[in-house]
Order: C-alpha cells, then structure tokens, then sequence
C-alpha cells in the first residue's frame, strides 16, 4: 500500500522488471522529520539511479522512463520535498534545503553512491547534490541546466506565480492555460496532471522557482568533477544553458536530444533520454 503509516518496503529485491513501487523515506531537516515520497524500479542490487523532477511535476513524469532504465539500473525517483507527496521542507525554501533532504533520505536507505540525473529545477537540484556531497554523486545528467541568463533569473519566478482561487474558478482556467502554453501539443491527461500539481502544491511553484534564480549553479558547476552529460530538447527553453554548463564542467559533454523535444520530454519521448542515459552511465558504473 502507499499510503503514510502502512507503507511498502522501501526496496524490494527480484522485482518484475518493469513494475513501478512506491513509499516513503524518512529523512531529517534542521531537527525535524519529514518523509518524501518515492517510485523505484528494477532490483535493488543494480546500480542506483536517482531521478530528480521539474517544477510543478513530481515523480509521475518518469513512470514511461523508469522501465525503461530498469534492466541496467535500480530507478529511483524521489518527490521533492513540498510536491507530489512529499512533506515540505521545515524552513526556508531553497535549492540546498531540497538537495539536503534528498540526500539525507536517500543515502539514510541505500547506503551507496547514486548516478543522478535531473530536469529543470531537477537540474538544479542535482548540481547542488554533486557540489555539496561528491563521494555520493557518482556522475551527472542534466537535461534542461538551470545556467540562467539575467533576463530568465527576473522572468523565471513571475511565470510561476501563485494562482489564489476565487469563487467562479477562473483561477483553474489561467492554471490550464500556463502549464498547456509549455507544450500544445502534450497530450491533455499530462497537462491536466501538471496543472492539479501546480495546485497542490501551492506556493511552492513560485518559491521553487525562486530557489533556482538564488542558487550559484554557476559556481557550484566550476568545482564539480564528476562525469557531467548535459542536453535539452530543441523546444526546450533552457537549450541555451547546455554549451555554457558543458565549459563550466571539468568533466562536462554535450548530447542531443530531438529538435521537437521540449519541457516535457521526459514523458513525450522517454525512449530518446534513455538511449542517452543508460550508455553514459553504464560507462561511469563499469568504470568502477
């Protein structure tokens, strides 16, 4: 079950290949207990691979990807604190506040390094783990790196800005709208998903946001030396952010994704991302 107070294992060995659980981890934050919410997949015993996702998503954007990876790799994927059904941090919202409960969570069950790979704020979130922890971050794949321009630093937090709901529901209307006008073309189950999250986890869209523009990914990038893949769909907004974060990274390349993939590759074209990720790193598993 998946609910708090009767929850699954936090891994089970010798899983079908293919099947998606789900639990919690518990983890402390400045003196307090929080539990985030998870999906695994494959057996525990491969090499753990943590998945990181964007603002307002949760770990539902990787439920097409995760089998996909599950034959070389234990999958996990983590909500982050304050979405999906995660607890929210217990102070002030911030790139590291998530980085520090995700890995106190994650490294509290699987005592191991993990190959990380994140999206969007995912991103984010992942250059602070590598940058605030090196011996757990084993290498890095960034899709979509939150390497902002000061134009996206002053627009970023505006476009998430919180919806207050009013009597005639207009305010489910314009939340239909900003996350449909990220990709037309997605189809509606996956936006109506991304706009009940946005929702549910209220003002964290924008202060997740905001946490991006604060964090000195730039700085935390210059000192990382872990292998680093970085790429972003051809649609994808943050697709200037790749060349400058691959200089950044001691050990950076880029890849290519297709020029029709946008925010939402993750679920439209999982296929694509995982024919990057599992070659990049299997290298860096069997390397040692």
């Amino acid at each position: 079950m998946d609910q708090r107070g009767c929850r699954e294992p936090a891994a089970v060995n010798a899983v079908q290949r293919g099947t998606i659980r789900r639990g919690y981890l518990d983890a402390e934050v400045d003196g307090e207990s929080i539990q985030l919410h998870f999906r695994s997949c494959g057996d525990e015993d491969r090499p753990l691979l943590l998945l990181l996702h964007q603002t307002p998503s949760c770990s539902a954007m990787y439920v097409r990807l995760m089998p996909l990876l599950a034959r070389d790799f234990f999958v996990l994927a983590v909500d982050t604190p304050g979405f999906g059904s995660s607890d929210p941090l217990p102070g002030v919202v911030s790139i590291a506040g998530f980085a520090k409960a995700i890995y106190t969570a994650v490294s509290g069950q699987f005592d191991r390094p993990a190959l990380v790979f994140g999206h969007h704020t995912g991103a984010a979130i992942a250059v602070q783990l590598a940058y605030d922890q090196p011996a757990f971050v084993r290498a890095l794949a960034l899709s979509g790196p939150t390497l902002l321009s000061d134009e996206q630093k002053a627009a970023l937090p505006k476009a998430a800005a919180t919806i207050p709901a009013d009597a005639d529901g207009n305010h489910w209307l314009l939340m239909w709208q900003r996350l449909r006008g990220k990709d037309p073309e997605a189809e509606l189950a996956l936006s109506l998903r991304e706009t009940l999250s946005a929702f549910a986890c209220g003002d964290y869209y924008e202060a997740s946001y905001r946490a991006v523009v604060e964090q000195d990914v730039a700085g935390q990038m210059a000192v990382i030396h872990c292998p680093a893949l970085v790429f972003a769909g051809g649609q994808d907004v943050l697709r200037s952010a790749v060349s400058p974060s691959v200089r950044l990274l001691s050990e950076g390349r880029a890849a290519t994704l297709p020029q029709d993939a946008g925010t939402y590759v993750c679920d439209r074209q999982p296929a694509a991302v995982a024919d990057l990720l599992r070659p990049f790193f299997l290298d860096v598993a069997k390397a040692g």
